[in-house]
């Protein structure tokens, strides 16, 4: 009930921000409107347990977790002149955008860090090979199964030399992600874990009756099959300011080009490309 009652102020506090679309109060009206009448009150309360990070707290979460790395770091003996930091995608993506915040807010090249982006593979064989100990850190905002983060890690991890450790420094992880990282014997530094059952649609969660649960999987599956649910029916509840991930229930993100259902949470490439004349209205 309390997150029922909380909802209008994160509407108008929180949800307001988010980067592909405004959340407003019409459009949550809208957004409810696809939904059969008996189930409205269940999609408030669906809505209302929606894990909202916004910008200013990736970046709290992600200067902590550097500070812990460097601690940890300084009671081994070794300092900042240890760190290889690594974005694990494109330069431009969100990896990549997290290493620069973390780089610049901290002023890591200052104090000796080094930093790499993807296939920088020889760079790092050569700064492993020069140090010879210390901590190679990954970086980016968000992670679900874990499944990218491993591939593109998994390349960039076959050259290092030395005694290393390996941590994944990270804003919010999911429960299964941090589970396979840790197997591997990564150490994944997060400010916030996702787990199971923090997600009504997830078998693990108890929040919705089965009746009811079983109904809106049914409703997600009708719109997206075979993966209404998201990449891996992981049902994931966190929505980042700057973009959903892809494993959040299709209801939340909306058909592809929001057609016939609008999504209140698209991700920036559901939303329907615009014609050469909304471009031009748009730059007046």
């Amino acid at each position: 009930m309390f997150s029922i009652i909380r909802l209008p102020w994160r509407i108008l506090t929180e949800f307001r921000h988010y980067k592909p679309q405004a959340v407003t109060f019409p459009s949550v009206w809208r957004w409810l409107g696809h939904f059969p009448r008996s189930l409205r009150y269940q999609m408030v309360r669906f809505l209302g347990n929606i894990i909202f990070i916004s910008g200013a707290q990736t970046e709290q979460f992600l200067l902590q977790g550097n500070n812990t790395i460097i601690s940890r770091l300084t009671a081994e003996g070794l300092g900042t002149r240890n760190i290889i930091y690594v974005a694990i995608d494109s330069p431009g993506s969100s990896s990549g955008v997290m290493l620069n915040l973390v780089r610049d807010r901290q002023n890591m090249l200052a104090r000796g860090s080094r930093f790499l982006y993807p296939n920088d593979s020889d760079l790092m064989m050569r700064y492993t090979n020069e140090l010879g100990s210390g901590a190679v850190v990954y970086v980016d905002d968000f992670s679900g199964s874990g499944d990218q983060f491993m591939k593109n890690r998994n390349r960039m991890a076959q050259f290092i030399t030395g005694n290393f450790v390996e941590f994944f420094l990270i804003a919010c992880i999911c429960e299964e992600g941090k589970e396979r990282l840790e197997s591997q014997g990564l150490v994944p530094i997060a400010g916030l874990t996702h787990f199971k059952r923090d997600r009504p649609l997830h078998p693990d969660s108890t929040f919705f009756s089965t009746a009811i649960k079983q109904k809106l999987i049914d409703l997600a599956d009708s719109m997206y099959a075979p993966s209404g649910l998201g990449h891996l029916d992981m049902a994931v509840m966190v929505i980042l300011e700057r973009n959903s991930p892809d494993n959040v229930p299709m209801f939340l993100r909306g058909s592809p080009s929001q057609t016939p259902f609008r999504g209140i949470f698209p991700r920036w490439g559901d939303l329907p490309v615009p014609h050469d004349g909304d471009s031009e209205n748009a730059r007046r």
